[in-house]
């Protein structure tokens, strides 16, 4: 079995190591392809001597996660591989996390997209996996579970999906590359299935990207058009794909207004929703 793993990472070098070392002890074989975006950590020093097998590609520190597991993705498929496996370098995998993966794709009974669910490393809440069409983050279950929003940390696709529906699409800098792939398969008929338990642990990530707090009208609208943002453009091309010109218009909108109001009548109108960094 042939199988790419792929990644992007940036300055989290003791990160991108125990994620490196948790997938090889599972892995040993696995053919990774790596995208460092430009980091000054000595990541890349450290990838080299401790994990020499590893195909080490550069970015400018632009990439960010999407275009930089494109730029993996892309590399990875120069080779003959059964399986892509798709991970964020902040997560510590499982020793079982690959034979649930499998088990799950073989149960789905022909081609499917499987996300692996994330714990919190101390609590043990589920805080990363897929979303069901109410938007609710799914848990663990003996059954197969459909998977509506698709996070990408840990994710399982065929060889035979990425000939129908290709790769990740470089348009988003960032987030929603992700759930756009997920959205695309499910519109091809290919389902998305949730592990049916946590195949790793991580960290929660709880920056908000529609709005930054405590900042000027300008810093606000610069967080916003931002890579970490929520560009409106890149998210009007994401609604209009996936839900049509007038929701994206809506929400283009929507996110404007929302950066153009000043804090308190933000938190007026919505309490503690956008009360994060």
């Amino acid at each position: 079995m042939k199988i790419a793993a792929i990644l992007t990472c940036h300055n989290r070098k003791v990160k991108t190591e125990i994620c490196l070392s948790s997938l090889f002890h599972v892995l040993p074989k696995c053919e990774v392809f790596l995208v460092d975006d430009g980091s000054t950590d000595g990541t890349s020093e450290m990838v080299s001597r401790k994990f020499p097998n590893v195909h080490l590609l550069h970015g400018s520190g632009n990439l960010f996660w999407n275009r930089g597991m494109y730029t993996a993705w892309t590399e990875a498929q120069k080779g003959d591989f059964e399986y892509y496996l798709w991970l964020n370098d902040d997560v510590t995998l499982y020793s079982d996390f690959f034979d649930e993966l499998l088990n799950c794709y073989d149960l789905a009974k022909g081609d499917a997209i499987i996300a692996g669910l994330i714990e919190d490393g101390k609590s043990k809440k589920i805080i990363y996996g897929g979303y069901d069409k109410n938007k609710k983050i799914l848990q663990p279950s003996p059954m197969l579970q459909d998977v509506k929003y698709m996070n990408g940390n840990v994710v399982l696709v065929s060889k035979s999906i990425v000939e129908k529906i290709g790769i990740l699409d470089p348009r988003y800098h960032h987030d929603l590359g992700d759930v756009d792939y997920g959205l695309m398969a499910l519109r091809n008929n290919i389902p998305i299935y949730a592990t049916r338990k946590a195949v790793a642990s991580g960290i929660i990530n709880p920056i908000c990207r529609e709005r930054k707090w405590g900042v000027s009208f300008v810093e606000r609208f610069k967080k916003l058009y931002s890579p970490l943002g929520s560009n409106p453009s890149i998210c009007f091309y994401f609604r209009r794909k996936h839900f049509g010109r007038l929701n994206a218009l809506a929400y283009y909108i929507y996110l404007h207004i929302l950066n153009i109001l000043p804090d308190w009548i933000i938190k007026k109108l919505f309490g503690n929703k956008f009360v994060r960094p």
